[in-house]
C-alpha cells in the first residue's frame, strides 16, 4: 500500500448515521479520509443518503466580520445546496471529488459531504499541506477549493498533470495569486461560488475575470429595493439557514456590495467589512492582501482595518513567514501598490479559520 493510500481512512457508511464531521459540535478528526459512494449498491446508497439528509445541522459564522453566530441548516436544505453545485459541475463530467473544505462549515457540509451523496461520486478529503495527494484513479476530478488549495496544488504538479480534466470549485470572490498558474491550462476550469453560512450558495461565475459578472443560482432572487446604485446584496432563497431560535428569515442582507445588471446578474464591488477609504480613495483590503502575497513569496499576509484620527480610517498589514522580510521592506512594497498602510507588523502566525479567513486582531498578535 502506498503512503498516499495509507494516509486516507476509508469511512464506513454505517458511520453516516452519526453524520460524521458535519456541524459545529462534531468531534470527528479533520482527516484525511475517503468515502466510496461509487461502490455502493442502489439500496445501500439510498439508505446512506436517507441517514445523511435527516435532521438539522448547526454551524457558526466565521467571526471574520463580527461575533460568530449560530445558524441551523436542515439536511434537506444542504441537499438542495449540493444539487445546485452539482448542476454547475455537470458540464465537466467529473468522476471523483477531492475536497479541501472541512465539513464542520456550511460550505464543506454541502460540497464535501452532500455533493458526493447526490452525485454518487467518490470523495477524498485532503486537509493539510503536509498530507500526500489522494490516490485518485479517476481522470476527471472536481476539486472543492478554499483559498490555500491552490498553494497546495502547486506543490504537487505531477498529481494535477496526471488528470485529463480538473474542475475547481472555489468558494471565495477573491482568487489567490497562486490560482493564476492554472489560468492558461486548457484542462482546468474554475467555477466561483458566492455565498455565506446564512445564505448558502447564492451566485456563480466561470472563468478567470476578476471583474466578471455573477449570476444568481436558479432558486435565488434579489430582495429589497431595486436600485441602480451600489448597495448591499440582499437575497431571498429557500436555502437560507435558520436562526438559532429555529425561525427562517425571508431574506438576508449580505456583507457583499453589488451593482445590479438585470434580474439575474450583478457585479460584486467588494465587502463592507473589507473596504476602507484612505484620503478619499476606496481600497479593498482583500485585494491589497492578495497583491502583497503575490509580491512577497512565502509570506502569509492579512490586511485589517485601523482607526486614523486624521483620515478617519486606514489599515494595518500583518505578515507571517517570508524569511528575511522586514517591516520597512513590506511597507515599501505596499506603497508601490498604491495604498500605504498605517503600520506593518511581523508576527509568528496569522490566526485563520479552517476556511482560510483571517481572524487576527492586529493588537493581539503584534
Amino acid at each position: 500500500m502506498s503512503a498516499a493510500a495509507s494516509a486516507y481512512e476509508t469511512l464506513g457508511f454505517d458511520a453516516l448515521r452519526d453524520r460524521p464531521g458535519i456541524g459545529a459540535s462534531s468531534a470527528r478528526p479533520a482527516g484525511p479520509w475517503y468515502l466510496p459512494w461509487d461502490r455502493l449498491s442502489a439500496s445501500e446508497a439510498a439508505d446512506a443518503r436517507e441517514q445523511l439528509f435527516a435532521g438539522d445541522y448547526a454551524f457558526h459564522t466565521s467571526g471574520s466580520t463580527g461575533d460568530p453566530a449560530r445558524r441551523i441548516l436542515s439536511g434537506a436544505r444542504l441537499r438542495a445546496d449540493a444539487e445546485q453545485i452539482a448542476r454547475l459541475l455537470a458540464p465537466y463530467a467529473p468522476e471523483a471529488i477531492v475536497s479541501f473544505a472541512p465539513p464542520r462549515h456550511a460550505y464543506g457540509a454541502s460540497a464535501t459531504m452532500m455533493l458526493p451523496a447526490v452525485t454518487g461520486l467518490p470523495v477524498w478529503f485532503w486537509p493539510t499541506f503536509d498530507c500526500p495527494p489522494p490516490p485518485v484513479a479517476a481522470r476527471r476530478v472536481a476539486v472543492v477549493a478554499i483559498p490555500w488549495t491552490f498553494r497546495i496544488l502547486t506543490r504537487h504538479p505531477q498529481w494535477t498533470a496526471s488528470l485529463e480534466h480538473l474542475t475547481i470549485l472555489h468558494s471565495s470572490a477573491e482568487l489567490p495569486s497562486e490560482a493564476r498558474q492554472f489560468e492558461d491550462n486548457a484542462r482546468t476550469v474554475v467555477i466561483e461560488v458566492l455565498g455565506s453560512t446564512e445564505t448558502s450558495a447564492v451566485a456563480h461565475r466561470s472563468g478567470w475575470d476578476a471583474a466578471g459578472a455573477w449570476t444568481l443560482l436558479d432558486d435565488v432572487t434579489f430582495a429589497g429595493e431595486h436600485t441602480a446604485e451600489e448597495a448591499p446584496l440582499t437575497v431571498s432563497s429557500p436555502r437560507l439557514s435558520a436562526l438559532d431560535d429555529g425561525s427562517h428569515p425571508d431574506s438576508h442582507e449580505m456583507d457583499d456590495l453589488f451593482l445590479r445588471l438585470d434580474d439575474r446578474r450583478f457585479l460584486r464591488t467588494g465587502r463592507r467589512a473589507h473596504l476602507v477609504k484612505v484620503n478619499g480613495v476606496r481600497h479593498d483590503l482583500n485585494g491589497i492582501a492578495a497583491r502583497l502575497r503575490a509580491a512577497l513569496p512565502g509570506a502569509d499576509v492579512a490586511c485589517v482595518r485601523a482607526p486614523d484620527h486624521l483620515r478617519g480610517e486606514t489599515y494595518d498589514v500583518l505578515v507571517a513567514g517570508g524569511g528575511t522580510l522586514t517591516a520597512e521592506g513590506v511597507l515599501a512594497t505596499a506603497r508601490r501598490l498604491g495604498a500605504a498602510p498605517r503600520d506593518v507588523r511581523l508576527v509568528d502566525r496569522i490566526p485563520r479559520s479552517s476556511l482560510g479567513k483571517p481572524l487576527a486582531d492586529p493588537e493581539a498578535n503584534a
